[in-house]
């Protein structure tokens, strides 16, 4: 059962080894010097330190008297180190879901703007008028309540539409009058 102390312990396994109550007594007991697993059966023993092992806690040393485990003293470290450093989602992409959906409208109005803007930009082409139904098809990419989202572009000004709901357009800055 010898440990491979070239393995980086990663993070998850860690964690699941140590969430497993069998294995976390047994590290307390190897932490504190102590023998380890005494009121556990050998083949619980067993697969508690292969846990540990694995997941690059313990490692096994060979004494004149048999194996003896101690404490990887790095262990932790290591996972932590291991653990993705990926940068937190800014802008735009904080209100998507990682395929680009929609996963929540922000309730700050200018953050709302924003991602109401960028839908936008995705489902038209300036001066394009497209119908209802080919909007609607453009938007369901962007989340499952399509209407909500029709309806927030063209109460936010960044959509127009004809009075009775039969084309729309991206907005102009000019745009008050019900044409681009």
């Amino acid at each position: 059962m010898g440990s491979d102390s070239s393995t980086t312990p990663d993070a998850r396994r860690l964690l699941a080894a140590l969430a497993n109550a069998q294995a976390r007594r047994v590290f307390a007991e190897i932490s504190v010097g102590g023998a380890p697993g005494s009121s556990l059966s050998p083949a619980k023993l067993e697969r508690a330190l292969a846990l540990l092992d694995q997941a690059g806690l313990v490692e096994a040393v060979e004494t004149e008297g048999g194996v003896r485990y101690r404490i990887r003293e790095h262990a932790f470290r290591e996972a932590l180190a291991s653990l993705s450093s990926a940068p937190s989602a800014s802008g735009v992409e904080r209100f998507l879901t990682a395929d680009g959906r929609i996963d929540r409208y922000p309730a700050r109005e200018a953050d709302r703007v924003e991602v109401l803007a960028w839908v936008a930009t995705r489902v038209l082409d300036t001066g394009e008028r497209v119908p209802e139904r080919e909007l609607n098809e453009r938007l369901a990419r962007f989340t499952g309540d399509v209407s909500m989202l029709r309806r927030y572009l063209v109460d936010s000004g960044i959509v127009s539409r004809m009075p009775d709901g039969s084309a729309y357009w991206p907005a102009l800055k000019e745009d008050a009058d019900g044409g681009p």
